[in-house]
């Protein structure tokens, strides 16, 4: 209820600011249309309308030449107040994902992990951003954010054998091996991997 308050008021100040404006644009034409039509013998009226018609046009033609996606509009002061009083509010109306098609250029950045060579572990780092890290750099469903010594404190406290357990063969929402199919040894690495960086 206190929210519909707060959206009536803010529509009704946003009406009073846009009648405002119009009132005080009206007022500055006025007196221009009055002089001019007393050096021309003209009324006031067409005055008016023959000016309203050349703003018109000077308007627009810069509005048309100016080539489209080039230059983005500042944000108005209503939205930067709004920031500034929700400081989360950007994140919290952003687009969870992304849709890209093939064919057409996207911004997402997918690490491949590299193919394994027979016999050889492949070194932590590069199973975590291949693998690990979609959940544990966000902390999704629980999983602990690595650099975070408090989400992996109490973890790396029940000892390494267990870290490895949990990883291959999964624990709560985790999937064994993250859900990707690495040896043993690999998703050893990618632990002790995530174990330095967040120790």
């Amino acid at each position: 209820m206190m929210t519909m308050k707060k959206i009536v008021m803010l529509s009704a100040a946003a009406t009073l600011a846009i009648f405002t404006m119009a009132t005080q644009a009206q007022e500055a034409t006025t007196p221009a249309a009055a002089e001019a039509a007393t050096e021309t013998n003209q009324p006031a009226t067409e005055v008016v309308a023959e000016a309203s018609a050349a703003e018109a046009t000077t308007e627009a033609a810069p509005a048309e030449a100016a080539p489209a996606g080039e230059a983005i509009s500042e944000d108005s002061d209503h939205v930067k107040k709004l920031i500034a009083l929700h400081p989360k509010l950007i994140s919290r109306i952003a687009p969870y994902g992304k849709v890209c098609f093939d064919g057409e250029e996207c911004d997402i950045n997918i690490t491949v992990l590299a193919p394994a060579v027979e016999g050889e572990a492949r070194p932590g780092d590069q199973l975590y951003k291949a693998i690990c890290a979609t959940c544990h750099d966000a902390g999704l469903v629980g999983a602990p954010k690595v650099g975070n010594a408090g989400d992996w404190g109490p973890r790396i406290g029940k000892g390494k054998a267990t870290l490895y357990d949990h990883a291959i063969n999964g624990f709560n929402a985790m999937p064994a091996r993250g859900g990707a199919d690495i040896s043993d040894d690999e998703v050893k690495n990618a632990v002790d991997y995530m174990i330095g960086q967040s120790s």
